[in-house]
C-alpha cells in the first residue's frame, strides 16, 4: 500500500501545473517556451526591447535589417516539418532573389549553391518567428532577470539591473550563454558549478554588423557571400525579403564585417580607449565601415572599378555581437543542459552540431522541451 501511495505522491509531482522561468528570448527560448506552456506556467524574460535573439529584427524610422542570422534552411526532418508549420502561420517564407559570391580572382558570380537550396526568412521581418512563437506567452521586455535558488527548493528572480524582485519559479531555464558572463551574475556560479565552467568554456566569434540605408545602388544581386575580403563576409538587401519591399525605390542594406576586421576593430578599441561603452562602439562602427561599404558599391557597381560612384548613404547604424558565432558544442554532448536536482535547465545552438543557426536554437529548445513534458520536470 505504500509503495501505492508513493507512486501516486510521484505522479502528482510531475502532473501538475508548475511555475518556469525562461531567461531569453531567442529560437531556443522560443520553441522551449511555446512547448512547455500547453502544460506549465511559462514567464520568459528578455533582456532587450524585442523578442528574437539573433534572429532580432532593427527598426529606424521606416527602414529595418535582419541584423543577426539571415536565413535558415533546413538541414534536419524535423527542423523541415516545423518550418513548414511557421510558413502557414505566416511567420517566414522563402526568400527569391540573386543570390551571389565574391572572390578576388573572380568577382562577383551566382552562388552555385543558390539553385537547390531554399533560403527561409522570417516575415515581415526574421524576429516574427519568434514573435509568434511567444504568442499568448507571459514575456516581459527589457528585464535582464537573475535567478537565486531558494533555501527550500525554487527560484526568486530578481531584476539583473534594480534587484527588484519578478517573482517565485519551481524551475529556470536558461537560453543565453552569456549568462554565465562573471560580470552578468544571472545565475548562482557556485550552485550550477557543472553548467556554468564548461559554457563559460565555449569559445564564440564576435561579428560586427553595419546597417545602411541608401538611395538606389544599382547593384544587381540581393546577396553577397564574400570569401576573403578585407572588411566585408557578407552583403544584402533587407528590403528584397519577403514582407518588406518598400516603394520609395530606398534600399536597407546589411553588411557583416569580416572576422579579420571585426578583430582588429576590436583590439585596436581596446589599445587606444580601454573598455569602450556600447554606444561609442557601435559609433566606432558606423566610422570606420561606411567608407568601406560605399566604396564596395562603387567596385560592383554595373561597369565596376569604383567608376559606379559611393553609394548614397541616408542612415547607418552598427551593432556588435558578442558571442555571434560558437566555435564547438557545449563539452559533453546532449543536445542541452538538464540539472534536476536543482530545478535547472539549459539549451541554446551551441549545444547541437548546428552551433550559430536557427535550425540549432530550434533542436536544443523543442528537445528540452519534449524531455520535460515527458516527466522530468518535477521538483526535486
Amino acid at each position: 500500500m505504500r509503495g501505492v501511495l508513493l507512486c501516486i505522491i510521484g505522479m502528482s509531482k510531475v502532473a501538475r501545473s508548475m511555475r518556469i522561468a525562461i531567461q531569453g528570448s531567442g529560437v531556443a527560448a522560443a520553441s522551449c517556451a511555446q512547448r512547455l506552456s500547453k502544460a506549465h506556467e511559462v514567464t520568459v524574460f528578455e533582456s532587450g526591447r524585442g523578442p528574437g535573439g539573433r534572429t532580432s529584427t532593427r527598426r529606424a524610422g521606416s527602414y529595418q535589417w535582419d541584423h543577426g542570422a539571415q536565413y535558415f534552411s533546413p538541414k534536419t526532418e524535423q527542423f523541415a516539418s516545423a518550418v513548414d508549420e511557421w510558413r502557414a502561420s505566416g511567420w517566414c517564407d522563402v526568400w527569391e532573389g540573386a543570390h551571389c559570391v565574391w572572390s578576388a580572382e573572380a568577382g562577383v558570380s551566382r552562388d552555385p549553391k543558390a539553385g537547390g537550396v531554399k533560403r527561409y526568412v522570417g516575415s515581415p521581418g526574421m524576429n516574427a518567428i519568434c514573435k509568434g512563437l511567444l504568442a499568448g506567452i507571459d514575456t516581459r521586455f527589457e528585464t535582464r532577470a537573475a535567478a537565486r535558488r531558494n533555501p527550500l527548493g525554487g527560484w526568486t528572480l530578481e531584476h539583473g539591473k534594480t534587484g527588484a524582485t519578478l517573482g517565485e519559479f519551481d524551475f529556470v531555464i536558461s537560453t543565453d550563454k552569456t549568462s554565465t558572463a562573471l560580470h552578468r551574475q544571472d545565475l548562482d556560479r557556485k550552485l550550477l558549478e557543472a553548467f556554468v565552467k564548461p559554457a563559460a568554456a565555449v569559445r564564440s566569434y564576435p561579428s560586427l554588423a553595419l546597417m545602411v540605408a541608401t538611395k538606389p545602388t544599382g547593384l544587381e544581386f540581393d546577396s553577397l557571400l564574400l570569401e576573403g575580403h578585407p572588411h566585408f563576409s557578407w552583403l544584402a538587401r533587407d528590403d528584397s525579403k519577403p514582407g518588406r519591399k518598400r516603394s520609395d525605390g530606398e534600399e536597407c542594406w546589411l553588411a557583416h564585417a569580416s572576422p579579420d576586421f571585426t578583430q582588429r576593430l576590436i583590439e585596436a578599441s581596446k589599445q587606444s580607449r580601454g573598455k569602450q561603452k556600447p554606444n561609442a562602439f557601435r559609433s566606432a562602427i558606423v566610422r570606420e565601415l561606411v567608407p568601406h561599404f560605399e566604396a564596395l558599391v562603387g567596385e560592383l557597381q554595373p561597369g565596376g572599378g569604383g567608376k559606379g560612384g559611393k553609394a548614397e548613404v541616408l542612415l547607418a547604424q552598427g551593432h556588435r555581437w558578442g558571442t555571434a558565432f560558437p566555435v564547438a558544442p557545449f563539452e559533453g554532448g546532449g543536445q542541452f543542459y538538464l540539472d534536476r536536482e536543482h530545478a535547472f535547465a539549459a539549451c541554446g545552438d551551441y549545444f547541437t552540431p548546428f552551433s550559430g543557426r536557427v535550425e540549432g536554437a530550434w533542436i536544443s529548445g523543442s528537445s528540452l522541451a519534449d524531455e520535460l513534458l515527458a516527466g522530468s520536470l518535477q521538483q526535486p
